[in-house]
């Protein structure tokens, strides 16, 4: 009866290769013939085939089953996320500058004043408030008088009450304006051109980096 140190031994002759050998301990230690030695060894042999088959066969399975269900690829997942949100930003950017572009050129230029300006309380993330003013504008337009509440606010009063200001007008709907300076027609375009390149840049990087480095994994 072969003690597990023994089988271990014999076991180990067997995967270097060395039946032979292994034979041979098997008869020494179990005081057999040369026949019983070598059926005991295949018995071994045939173990140790079986084990390595199972081993296999496991592998196996676990390299299906990674391909049918591949892990997560964080890093792509997020730098797509910030690239697809970036490259929306600068989508609304260039659609606002191509549209205030097409409205200043059908558009008619005016003269109008700032009539007031109402204010709001804007809460920061870190708890602070800001006042935030927004213009309110009279224009005149073929005989009759139009007031405008601006879309866009801002922490201090860019004109004083009464300010003459350069409007242009939409001859077909006069409601529509667009007030003629730098603030009114390319900040926000600035903005989210500027929010949309930096999104797109860091998915960029983060799908790169983070990529590169999990697939390396």
């Amino acid at each position: 009866m072969l003690t597990p140190e023994q089988k271990e031994h014999a076991i180990e002759l067997l995967q270097m290769g060395d039946k032979l050998e292994a034979v041979r301990y098997l008869q020494q230690v179990l005081q057999i013939d040369a026949e019983k030695a070598l059926l005991l060894t295949e018995k071994l042999e045939q173990e140790v085939d079986a084990e390595d088959e199972e081993i296999l066969d496991e592998l196996k399975a676990r390299q299906e089953e990674a391909r049918k269900h591949p892990p997560v690829d964080v890093g792509r997942i997020v730098g797509g996320i910030f690239m697809g949100v970036g490259c929306i930003l600068l989508a609304i950017a260039a659609w606002l500058g191509v549209s205030h572009y097409q409205f200043a050129q059908r558009a008619i230029p005016v003269q109008g004043i700032v009539l007031s300006y109402s204010s709001y309380e804007s809460k920061s993330d870190d708890g602070r408030y800001t006042t935030m003013y927004t213009p309110t504008y009279q224009y005149q337009f073929e005989g009759k008088t139009f007031t405008y509440k601006s879309s866009n606010s801002s922490s201090s009063q860019e004109y004083e009450v009464n300010e003459k200001v350069n409007i242009l007008v939409d001859p077909l709907q006069p409601k529509e304006i667009l007030i003629d300076s730098f603030w009114e027609r390319w900040f926000v375009v600035i903005l989210l051109g500027g929010m949309g390149t930096v999104f797109a840049g860091m998915g960029y990087l983060v799908y790169r980096v983070l990529g590169n480095s999990y697939k390396s994994n």
